[in-house]
C-alpha cells in the first residue's frame, strides 16, 4: 500500500515537473513572439527596477507610477545576476513574468484541489489556459496585475482554510501587505470584496473575529498608509467624485466589455461558470466550507458588476475588472465541468446494464468527440486572439533594437529623442537615451510627443482644438472636439482638392494648395492667438488666418490673395472641408436647401448609389450659415459666412455620411500688390461640452456670443518643445511617416531601416 502511495506522489511530481516546463516555454514563447518581448509596459517597468538599483531608493507614496513590489522582485534578480546587457534584462523580466504565471496557475490548481479535489484543480488550470484575458495581460505588459491577481487568490485560500499557528498568520499578513503594494486596482478590488466577506463569516460565527482577519487588516492597513495614505489625503473630500465620476475616457472601453467580447474572451467556460456558482454552493455547504464560496462569488460578481457599472454612469477601468474573473471562472467552471462528467458517468453505469455494450460504447465515444472538438474549437479561437495580440502589443522590435543601438553607437553623449508610439518606451532602453514616446490619447495623451512628430502647431480652447501642420501629407489642418475628455477629430482640411487658378495675360495657371510652397506663422504669446498658413509661388502670395479669440467660441478664418508680380484675373479659389468618416455627419442645414435634413433627400446630383451633392450659390442661399449635425454622438459642425461663397455644395456617401463641405470663391480682378479677401468663421462643438445649445435652430446666435470674462486659450508649438526638452531627434515607425519630411528644412535622415526612420533636427528656428 505504501509502495503504491509512494509511485502515485512520484507520478504526481513528475505531472506537476512537466506542466511546469510547458507553462515555462509555452508563456516564454507568447512573450517573444515579436522576436523579443511584447507590449511597451515592460519597457516601464524595466526603467523603473534601473532606478531603483541606480539611486538606492524605492519611491514611497508615488501612485502615479505602478506600486513597488514587482520591481523589487525584478531589481533583486537584476542585482543577483549581474545583468548588464540588454539581451539579459529582457531575459530575466521574461522569466520573472513565466514564474508569476506559473504561480498564478498552481494558485488556481490549489485552490480547486484543496476545496474540492485534485481533478477540479486540475480542469481550473486548464480551463484558466483558455481564457484569451490571461494570454491578453501578457502581451500587453501587465505583469504587476498578474502578480497581485495570484496573491489575491492565495489569500483567498489562506483565509478560508481552518489553520492555526504564527505560520499560517505570518502568511496571511505578507499576502495582504504585498497584495496593497502589488497594483492599485486589486487594492481597490480588495477593500471592496473582503468588508462584505468579514461581515458574512462574523454574522455566521456570531461574532467571532479570527486571528487571520485580523493579521489580513493589519497587513493591508499598514501597506496602504505608507504608499497611499498620504498622495490621498489632500484629495479626501472629492475622493469619491475623482474615482467614480470625472475619468471620462474610460466610456472608451465599453466596447471591450460587451457580450460579444465576454463570449470570445471565454468562451463556453463564461456559461459554465453561472452554472457552478450553483454546484459549487452545494458542494461547498456539504463540506461546511462556505467561507471560500463567498470570496469566490464577491471576487466574480464584484469584478462583473464594475465590468458594466457604466450602466450606472460610474466611469471605471471596465475592461482591467475583466482580468480579475478568471480565477474565478476557472473554479466555477471546473466544478461545473466535473459535474457533468461524474453525472455521464453514472448514466452510462446505469443503461450499461441495460443497454447492449455495443451501444454504450458508441455514445460514449460521441460524447469524448464532442468535448475534445469543444475544446480543439476554444483553443482555436483563443490561438487566433493571441495571433492578432502579438501584432496589436508589438511596440518593440528587431528593427527597433537595431535603430536604437546604432543611435546608441553613433552619439553616445546624453540625449533627448521623440518617438512615435513603435518602438514606444523600448526605443529609450535599447538606445540609453531619454525618451518622449507617443501614446493612445484614450489612455493618456503625451502632447510632446504628438506635437514634435507632426512637426504641429496647436491652439486648444474650450470647445475647440485645431491643429496644423509644418508636414502631414495633403492635410493643413484638423479640427477637434472633446468627447469624454479625449480630443477627437471631425474635420480636416487638404490642400489636395483645394486649388487656386488664375490668368495673367490670358495664360491660365491652375495650382493645388499641396503644391505651393507652405509656411507656417504661429503668433501665440498674445490674445487674440492666429495660425497663418501662407501658401505662395513667384506670382502670388495666399494667407489663411485662424483667428482664436478668448471671449468668444467662433473661430474666425480669413483667406487673402495677394497679387506679387503681375495683375491677376479670373480668380478662383476653391475650398473644402472633409468630415472624418468615423463620425456620423447625417443632417444638413442649407437655408432654403436643407433643414436639417440629408443630401440624398434633396440631391443636385448624385450617381447611382454612390454619392449625392446638394449645391448652393450665392443666390439661393438665403441666410449665411451652413451647418451639419451628427445626432449619434452630438456633434455640430458650422459655418457663417461673413462673404457668401458664389458655388458650393454638401456631399454623402451612399451610407448617407456627409463627408465635406465644399465652397467657391470668385474674382475678376486682382491689380498688382493688391488683394482680395474672403472671410468666414467655424463653430465646432459637442452638446455635452457646449449644453447651453440644445436647439440647433439657434445655432446663429452662437456665433454673435461674446463673454463677459475671458477664458484661457492654450497653445503648444513643437519648436518650444524642442528647445525646452533639447530634443535632437525624432524617431519614426515608417507606417507614420509623412514623406515629405525628408524634405523639411528642420530634419536631416540620418539612419533608415526597412521599419524606423531616425531624423536628426537640423536647427529650431
Amino acid at each position: 500500500m505504501i509502495t503504491i502511495i509512494m509511485r502515485g506522489k512520484k507520478f504526481e511530481t513528475f505531472a506537476v515537473a512537466v506542466f511546469s516546463v510547458f507553462i515555462f516555454v509555452f508563456f516564454y514563447t507568447i512573450l517573444s513572439m515579436n522576436g523579443l518581448v511584447l507590449g511597451n509596459d515592460p519597457a516601464v517597468h524595466l526603467q523603473r527596477a534601473d532606478f531603483f538599483l541606480s539611486t538606492g531608493k524605492i519611491p514611497i507614496s508615488d501612485i502615479a507610477w505602478y506600486p513597488p513590489i514587482y520591481h523589487i522582485f525584478l531589481s533583486t534578480l537584476i542585482a543577483f545576476t549581474g545583468a548588464i546587457e540588454i539581451e539579459s534584462l529582457i531575459f530575466l523580466i521574461k522569466t520573472l513574468t513565466v514564474l508569476i504565471d506559473w504561480l498564478l496557475i498552481f494558485s488556481v490548481y490549489l485552490l480547486g484541489s484543496k476545496f474540492f479535489n485534485k481533478k477540479i484543480g486540475i480542469f481550473a488550470a486548464v480551463f484558466l489556459l483558455l481564457c484569451f484575458p490571461l494570454y491578453e495581460i501578457n502581451q500587453w505588459g501587465g505583469y504587476t496585475t498578474i502578480l497581485s491577481i495570484s496573491m489575491l487568490v492565495l489569500l483567498f485560500v489562506y483565509l478560508s482554510i481552518e489553520r492555526k499557528g504564527i505560520g499560517n498568520i505570518l502568511i496571511i499578513f505578507t499576502l495582504a501587505f504585498s497584495l496593497v503594494l502589488t497594483h492599485q486596482l486589486t487594492t481597490f478590488l480588495a477593500f471592496i470584496i473582503f468588508p462584505p466577506f468579514i461581515l458574512i463569516m462574523f454574522l455566521k460565527s456570531k461574532g467571532k473575529f479570527p486571528k487571520a482577519w485580523i493579521a489580513a487588516l493589519i497587513g493591508g492597513v499598514i501597506a496602504f498608509s505608507l504608499y497611499y495614505l498620504m498622495p490621498l489625503l489632500p484629495y479626501l473630500g472629492s475622493f469619491i467624485d475623482i474615482v467614480f465620476f470625472q475619468l471620462e475616457t474610460m466610456l472608451f472601453q465599453i466596447p471591450a466589455v460587451s457580450a460579444e467580447k465576454f463570449i470570445i474572451n471565454f468562451g463556453f467556460i463564461l456559461f459554465l461558470s453561472f452554472f457552478g456558482l450553483i454546484i459549487t454552493f452545494t458542494e461547498l455547504k456539504k463540506k461546511g466550507s462556505l467561507g471560500i464560496y463567498y470570496l469566490l462569488s464577491l471576487g466574480f460578481f464584484i469584478p462583473l458588476f464594475l465590468s458594466q457599472s457604466y450602466l450606472l454612469g460610474i466611469y471605471l477601468p471596465y475592461q482591467r475588472f475583466v482580468y480579475y474573473l478568471l480565477p474565478s471562472i476557472a473554479i466555477f467552471s471546473a466544478v461545473a465541468f466535473w459535474f457533468i462528467l461524474d453525472k455521464i458517468e453514472k448514466f452510462n453505469y446505469k443503461i450499461g446494464n441495460k443497454w447492449k455494450k455495443n451501444r454504450v460504447l458508441l455514445v460514449s465515444y460521441i460524447l469524448v468527440f464532442l468535448l475534445i472538438s469543444l475544446f480543439i474549437f476554444r483553443f482555436g479561437v483563443v490561438y487566433g486572439k493571441i495571433l492578432e495580440g502579438s501584432i496589436f502589443y508589438s511596440t518593440s522590435d528587431v528593427k527597433g533594437f537595431d535603430a536604437a543601438l546604432w543611435l546608441k553607437n553613433n552619439n553616445p553623449d546624453p540625449t533627448t529623442v521623440v518617438v512615435t508610439e513603435v518602438p514606444g518606451s523600448w526605443f529609450g532602453v535599447f538606445s540609453e537615451k531619454t525618451v518622449f514616446a507617443e501614446t493612445d490619447p484614450i489612455v493618456d495623451r503625451n502632447v510632446i510627443a504628438e506635437s514634435v512628430l507632426e512637426l504641429a502647431y496647436e491652439v486648444e480652447h474650450p470647445l475647440t482644438l485645431v491643429r496644423a501642420y509644418e508636414s502631414k501629407g495633403a492635410i493643413t489642418a484638423e479640427t477637434y472636439i472633446s468627447i469624454n475628455s479625449v480630443w477627437r477629430r471631425v474635420a480636416y482640411s487638404s490642400g489636395a482638392g483645394d486649388f487656386l487658378s488664375y490668368q495673367i495675360n490670358g495664360d491660365e495657371r491652375f495650382f493645388e494648395l499641396y503644391s505651393l510652397h507652405r509656411e507656417i506663422i504661429f503668433e501665440d504669446k498674445n490674445n487674440p492667438k492666429k495660425i497663418i498658413i501662407h501658401y505662395f509661388n513667384e506670382e502670388v502670395d495666399l494667407y489663411q488666418t485662424m483667428v482664436f479669440n478668448n471671449k468668444s467660441y467662433p473661430i474666425n478664418v480669413t483667406w487673402t490673395i495677394l497679387a506679387k508680380t503681375a495683375d491677376l484675373t479670373e480668380i478662383k479659389l476653391y475650398l473644402s472641408t472633409f468630415c472624418d468618416l468615423s463620425f456620423s455627419f447625417k443632417e444638413a442645414y442649407v437655408p432654403s436647401i436643407l433643414d436639417w435634413e440629408n443630401p440624398w433627400e434633396n440631391p443636385s446630383n448624385s450617381q447611382d448609389n454612390t454619392w449625392a451633392v446638394t449645391n448652393f450659390t450665392r443666390e439661393t442661399l438665403t441666410d449665411d450659415l451652413i451647418g451639419l449635425y451628427d445626432a449619434t454622438d452630438e456633434i455640430v459642425f458650422s459655418l457663417k459666412f461673413s462673404e457668401l461663397p458664389d458655388w458650393g455644395n454638401i456631399g454623402a456617401l451612399s451610407s448617407s455620411q456627409i463627408d465635406a463641405i465644399r465652397f467657391q470663391y470668385t474674382f475678376e480682378k486682382i491689380e498688382l500688390n493688391n488683394e482680395a479677401a474672403m472671410n468666414y468663421a467655424i463653430l465646432c462643438f459637442s452638446k455635452k461640452s457646449y449644453p447651453q445649445l440644445q436647439d440647433l435652430n439657434k445655432l446663429n446666435i452662437e456665433f454673435d456670443r461674446e463673454f463677459e470674462s475671458e477664458y484661457i486659450i492654450k497653445s503648444r508649438d513643437y519648436h518650444d518643445y524642442i528647445e525646452e526638452n533639447e530634443i535632437e531627434f525624432i524617431v519614426y515607425d515608417k507606417n507614420q511617416l509623412d514623406t515629405k519630411l525628408v524634405n523639411s528644412r528642420i530634419l536631416k535622415l540620418i539612419y533608415s531601416n526597412n521599419r524606423y526612420v531616425i531624423f536628426k533636427i537640423k536647427n529650431n528656428s
